[in-house]
């Protein structure tokens, strides 16, 4: 059968331009996304499940006069062209360089072909919900299993994110030896023949867009033999480090499946697999979410991690959750990521789940695997995957809430179970997870990056008058890497000094004094050292310097003020030397010790500060702020 392009009338319906929901979805991330969806819909078709789901993916490049009816397909754009012009400048800019594209001697394919897998069922038919028909026809529609990875439909969009011409082919082998292909061009709609288009069109054999019979086998260097689906991407992008960047997006979201043996994948030459995943991993560069996942991995692998099952639980309307549809594991150890991180049957990585303790080192992996867990969770999941959402369950919202804090809960308390004998080197603002509650409807992410704008109510350093400020015992709470110093008082509301010697500051007046800004040789004026109530946020900016950024609230507006570093968390506080500091909040700045002196420019507003200790060892601060 003879194929061409038909791209069919909107019949009075709405004209599309070429911004396109799902496909904008992946935009400035398209090979993580590419590798992602890709991957998780050729787990999801699995046929055997003795067997491991191969994936491969193979650049070429491929004659223009070879691309499916390639004079029809220049002609869509000179009517795209026509359509357009003067009315859409994006839509002229993507014109353009498709036109370029095309008049190329060549273009740029990357093939994506899955095996044992079933091959897209339904190619031969006109049934709706098929396989064939979800991933082609329909839009926004997917009919996968409860325990799937996909459930949006969307997903089918990242290829075509990485296509400079929108511009898809497939080919599929079914498990009923069913052959057959069919391209997709998702651009914009046009005018043609006096009536609009939808801007979909499909490379076909009749004006129903179905699929056309046998095997296209646009990559002359491939031949399908088995069961299994191949994508063809269109002006693929092989200028940037394209292999190396997929590398790195597979071992990041799919080294359990991987390691699991349910999944081998092939970039050009290299194959992935459970013998040499490791190997891949620890070679690695050691960047912070490199570090993470190579804890992650040698959490899988160690023969001390420790395994937990998540408890029966039953719900009126969800239904019951059997002992162990989600499995914990976790191990303890030196500078890990405090993180737990959330994966479903499929194996792929969802997000990492922190807020679990700031004084315990460790890492772990919830895997849910169960049916029942699969079903609910899978519901509570937004289109990218990366997050839960209570409210995406319409049957019982509630219960659904309930059910992910009883699962963050049994984390937690499991967590704590096991390893909070261990704790020896921190101490925590006793009390300061109260002040940082769950996350319920949204923020499940594991993108979220924590910043120096939390905000935290009503803790606040308490004085009282007329009793001279006495050593703080400040605890401080380490939230997923932000050391927040709450500036809690003593329990009787006494103001605190930190050095502990009656009232008198050394450094601080009198002769020689540093807020004078000399050598001691001038008298400085009599200092108030009045403490300011204060919410003191800090971040280790750079270890190996021993640089921080300070971010400190102040209750009031004042003229002249003093902080006073120390380490905390020893049986008596040792003074902080401080080399350097510098902000754009505050100025006329002098160091002595410990102890920074300055002019306040923000009056009330925060003050931003990067300090440099002379200490040898990251550390917990101590910070108090005094008027003077």
């Amino acid at each position: 059968m003879a194929g061409y392009w038909n791209f069919p009338a909107v019949a009075g319906g709405q004209v599309n331009s070429i911004n396109n929901a799902g496909i904008e979805t992946f935009r400035g991330d398209e090979l993580n996304s590419v590798g992602r969806e890709a991957l998780q819909n050729s787990v999801d078709a699995q046929h055997d499940e003795t067997k491991p789901v191969i994936v491969e993916f193979s650049s070429f490049q491929l004659s223009k006069t070879a691309f499916p009816n390639h004079q029809e397909f220049l002609r869509v754009f000179d009517n795209c062209e026509a359509t357009w012009k003067g009315h859409n400048v994006k839509c002229e800019k993507f014109i353009e360089q498709a036109k370029d594209i095309l008049s190329q001697p060549s273009i740029n394919f990357l093939r994506i072909s899955d095996f044992n897998t079933k091959g897209l069922e339904g190619a031969n038919s006109t049934e709706l919900g098929t396989p064939w028909s979800s991933l082609i026809r329909e839009a926004g529609s997917s009919n996968k299993g409860d325990s799937s990875g996909g459930s949006f439909g969307i997903g089918k969009s990242a290829p075509a994110a990485n296509s400079k011409l929108r511009t898809l082919f497939y080919d599929s082998l079914d498990i009923h030896e069913v052959a057959s292909h069919i391209g997709v061009a998702n651009i914009m709609s046009f005018e043609k023949d006096s009536k609009i288009t939808t801007g979909v069109g499909y490379f076909t054999g009749d004006e129903n867009s179905r699929a056309i019979t046998g095997l296209l086998g646009l990559d002359p260097y491939f031949v399908r033999t088995e069961p299994g689906t191949d994508i063809y991407i269109s002006a693929f992008n092989t200028n940037e480090p394209w292999k190396e960047r997929l590398l790195h997006s597979i071992l990041m979201n799919f080294f359990i499946t991987i390691h699991l043996k349910k999944l081998v994948v092939r970039i050009e030459e290299l194959e992935v697999n459970h013998e040499n995943l490791g190997e891949l991993i620890l070679e690695l560069d050691d960047t912070e979410d490199f570090r993470a996942l190579k804890n992650y991995y040698q959490l899988l692998v160690s023969e001390d991690t420790v395994v937990v099952q998540s408890p029966e639980r039953k719900y009126k309307t969800l239904g019951t959750f059997k002992v162990g549809e989600a499995t914990l594991f976790l191990t303890t150890g030196d500078e890990l990521n405090r993180r737990v991180l959330i994966t479903r049957k499929t194996g792929m990585r969802l997000f990492e789940r922190g807020r679990i303790s700031a004084s315990i080192s460790f890492t772990g992996i919830l895997m849910i695997t169960g049916e029942k867990m699969n079903q609910v969770f899978k519901e509570l999941e937004n289109p990218a995957h990366t997050k839960w959402e209570t409210n995406r369950y319409e049957a019982d919202p509630k219960a659904a809430e309930k059910a992910m804090k009883e699962l963050f809960k049994f984390v937690r308390d499991t967590v704590h179970e096991k390893f909070q004998t261990e704790e020896t080197d921190s101490m925590d603002a006793i009390g300061l997870s109260d002040f940082l509650p769950d996350e319920i409807a949204s923020g499940q992410g594991q993108e979220q990056k924590e910043s120096l704008t939390i905000k935290i109510k009503d803790v606040k350093q308490k004085t009282k008058e007329k009793v001279k400020p006495k050593p703080s015992t400040n605890e401080k709470d380490d939230v997923n890497g932000l050391l927040i110093n709450t500036g809690i008082g003593d329990e009787d509301g006494e103001g605190d000094d930190p050095n502990n010697n009656g009232g008198k500051h050394s450094g601080g007046g009198g002769k020689g004094g540093a807020g004078s800004g000399h050598d001691g040789n001038q008298k400085e004026k009599k200092e108030k050292n009045k403490p300011i109530e204060t919410i003191i946020r800090y971040l280790c900016t750079d270890k190996a310097k021993g640089v921080y950024r300070v971010n400190v609230s102040p209750n009031k507006k004042f003229s002249r003020g003093k902080f006073e570093f120390h380490v905390s968390g020893e049986q008596s506080e040792v003074k902080l030397p401080i080399s350097s500091v510098s902000s754009a909040q505050i100025e006329d700045i002098s160091i002595r010790e410990n102890i920074v002196r300055f002019t306040n420019k923000a009056g009330k507003k925060d003050i931003i500060i990067d300090v440099q200790i002379g200490y040898d060892e990251y550390c917990a601060l101590e910070v108090m702020l005094y008027e003077i």
